[in-house]
């Protein structure tokens, strides 16, 4: 757990699809990377995902808060290549506007 912790943010960061779920980044889009950057294979990511092991809210959580700094890298510089752009979370994608309500609090009226 403690090397899938510390790599994936390499791994998010390398990865250009930021619109999809990070599982499924990891099982169907890039597993070839994955493996070069978490040393892990498919069985092994699957065991670590376990029910009993993972907490994919708590993942989502962090998954959010690694692109969040990375945008506001990027926005620093006057760059913001994934403005209105769907999130891919672990396991899940929220819209913009979800993402306004779940993670800045923003009533969705006003979202």
């Amino acid at each position: 757990m403690i090397k899938f912790a510390t790599c994936i943010p390499v791994f998010m960061y390398l990865t250009d699809y930021r619109e999809r779920t990070l599982k499924d980044v990891i099982t169907q889009l890039e597993p070839g990377l994955f493996k070069k950057v978490t040393g892990l294979t498919q069985p092994d990511f699957q065991l670590l995902v376990s029910p009993r092991i993972f907490n994919s809210a708590l993942i989502n959580d962090a998954v959010y808060k690694l692109k969040r700094y990375e945008d506001a890298s990027l926005s620093y510089t006057g760059i913001n290549p994934h403005e209105g752009e769907d999130v891919g979370l672990y396991d899940t994608v929220l819209s913009e506007k979800e993402v306004k309500i779940v993670y800045e609090n923003i009533p969705a009226h006003a979202a």
